[in-house]
């Protein structure tokens, strides 16, 4: 799986690259961190990759902070399905990896079940991103492949890829923010912001079984279809 995890080269983004190549159907499906800082080759690459819509899943609270997608000239069409918000008070040095998926999980059920259906439906190459590409896009993709029937492990590989993008420079320049209002860097709040480890997401995928019945009777909630089904198999695998 060493092609799956392969980052592409776009200027302004760390974690940038197509979801399961080799395995999918090529050119029809990308994840990334935040596209606020794209620079003119960076647009050029989205162009050169054909990419016709971008999914946004940054809140307004993140959008604030980071800044909007800079899409001038791509010819890509943004969409924004807000998944999650502000941090909550009290959150910070309880909460885990597998307590956020939970709650996305349980409090966005109908935007992630949105996104699904936007890739299903599109029209061309989709790119779906959050601020660093991790957990809601890490999520909202594992969802759509699991849901065509891609092996579990080519899901967590993918997923996984993301602690590799994000280590070094993006990571540092997470952490000084934080640093900014007092708050320790612990290894629990370190994978929160920055790690995409296996395990958590094998985790989380389990949960959906035991909770809802399996990641199609959980789409199925959020108004995926078996017609949606269909048209998302038919996109991603041809």
């Amino acid at each position: 799986m060493d092609d799956a995890v392969t980052r592409l080269d776009v200027p302004g983004t760390y974690n940038f690259r197509e979801v399961a190549p080799g395995v999918l159907t090529a050119g029809r499906l990308y994840r990334a961190d935040a596209l606020h800082r794209l620079d003119r080759i960076g647009r050029r690459r989205l162009r050169e990759l054909d990419i016709r819509k971008v999914i946004d899943l940054r809140s307004t609270f993140d959008r604030r902070i980071g800044g909007r997608d800079r899409l001038r000239g791509t010819g890509a069409e943004r969409i924004s399905i807000p998944i999650g918000g502000s941090p909550r008070r009290g959150d910070v040095g309880t909460i885990t990896l597998v307590d956020v998926y939970r709650v996305l999980l349980t409090e966005h059920r109908s935007e992630i079940g949105r996104v699904v259906r936007e890739v299903a439906t599109a029209d061309g190459a989709v790119l779906v991103h959050c601020t660093a590409g991790k957990d809601r896009t890490g999520l909202v993709v594992a969802l759509a492949l699991a849901v065509v029937d891609i092996d579990r492990d080519v899901i967590l590989a993918d997923y996984a890829a993301t602690s590799m993008n994000l280590a070094g420079e993006w990571t540092e320049r997470m952490l000084r923010k934080i640093r900014r209002f007092r708050v320790p860097v612990t290894d629990r709040l370190l994978e929160i912001v920055a790690r995409s480890p296996a395990p958590v997401l094998d985790e989380t995928l389990d949960w959906i079984v035991s909770e809802y019945g399996g990641v199609a009777a959980y789409l199925e909630g959020g108004g995926v279809d078996a017609a949606v089904r269909s048209a998302l198999r038919e996109k991603l695998r041809g």
